[in-house]
């Protein structure tokens, strides 16, 4: 099916404005056979008709009391609600530059009276036909930006907004060093033993109801959530963008983990226990994969952390020496001693007990 036939059947709606009712009447006797007229007698007619309910085209008078037709089409181009209707000027001016005025104000067409009636239906149906193209046109952008958007708004769930801003603009993401940052790793203490027992519908609507509070005290706290492994979380503040204190931020989204946890657990038929450690160090983040992207980071800092939960104990932070150094002046820890981390040996460990007591 054609452009034209498809306005055709769908009946464009033509707008005539002319303030002679002959002229009314002898348009509408020529275009409602084809299409659907309305008429306006006045400029000010015209212009509520078509802020209304807005026509495909509209033929329009110049010579007209009050408001003129250059005056009408000056208005109509000037709000975004009718300036895409195509505007032909019928009249009896016939001076050049009464044209060269008509066409600098929007119109598409100037069409002098007597007017050929051939020639009107065949200008007219030329315009329609541009202007359903142009209006599937836009559909399509419309629906393009949509789905432009849709694959921004992904992208940025599963990436940070800077990296997925670097990664929309470059098809890349450069990896940074980071040389001061805070890693979090929460593990569920016997998740093993309960997953082999807990229907499979259950296990992962307590994950996801769980892991979502974890995302909501992520972006309380201003730290980033860098993936789940199973049971596990993990999270990093200082990254992607770089902060002083990347370690108060950590450490006050672990507690705040587990004093959910705590309050879940006595509302919940199922108990989790939850561990929780906090590493500060350096680390190298980035992007990797082709198809399914992951924002990652990498380094001794993260396998540290890592240690910090498997060698902490359950409902407590637990936290390195080099993140004490960090948080001592805000936070009151209890020192552990020194705690053998598997691959690690001896290392010095402090549990956090809360914020410290005003004097």
């Amino acid at each position: 099916m054609t452009i034209t036939e498809t306005t055709a059947h769908v009946r464009a709606t033509i707008l005539v404005v002319d303030d002679t009712p002959q002229n009314l009447s002898l348009m509408s006797d020529l275009l409602e056979s084809l299409y659907t007229v309305k008429l306006a007698p006045s400029g000010a007619r015209a212009l509520k008709i078509a802020s209304t309910n807005p026509p495909d085209l509209i033929l329009l008078d110049i010579m007209m009391p009050e408001i003129d037709g250059y005056e009408v089409c000056r208005t109509l181009k000037a709000n975004p609600e009718t300036s895409d209707i195509p505007v032909i000027f019928l009249t009896a001016m016939q001076a050049m530059e009464d044209e060269e005025r008509g066409l600098q104000l929007g119109a598409v067409d100037y069409i002098t009276k007597p007017i050929s009636p051939p020639i009107l239906l065949a200008r007219v149906r030329n315009q329609l036909d541009l202007k359903a193209a142009a209006d599937k046109m836009r559909q399509q952008n419309h629906l393009l930006e949509q789905e432009r958007t849709k694959a921004r708004e992904l992208l940025h769930n599963i990436l940070p907004v800077e990296i997925a801003e670097e990664l929309s603009q470059t098809g890349k993401v450069k990896p940074v060093r980071n040389e001061s940052v805070s890693i979090l790793f929460t593990d569920f203490s016997g998740f093993t033993q309960a997953s082999a027992t807990m229907p499979a519908d259950r296990m992962v609507s307590e994950l996801n109801e769980i892991f979502s509070a974890f995302d909501d005290i992520c972006a309380e706290t201003g730290i980033e959530k860098i993936k789940t492994i199973g049971d596990a979380f993990m999270a990093v503040a200082g990254i992607p963008k770089s902060c002083d204190d990347h370690a108060l931020r950590a450490v006050r989204a672990g507690i705040k983990m587990a004093d959910y946890m705590a309050q879940r657990n006595q509302e919940s038929a199922f108990k989790w226990g939850i561990r929780i450690g906090i590493h500060s160090g350096s680390v190298v983040s980035g992007v990797v994969g082709k198809r399914k992207y992951t924002y990652d980071i990498w380094g001794d800092a993260v396998n540290t952390a890592s240690r910090m939960e498997s060698s902490g104990e359950v409902g407590r932070v637990n936290i390195s020496a080099y993140t004490y150094d960090l948080i001592r002046a805000e936070f009151d820890c209890e020192y552990r001693g020194k705690v053998e981390a598997k691959g690690k040996g001896p290392v010095d460990m402090y549990f956090v007990i809360g914020l410290k007591q005003a004097a």
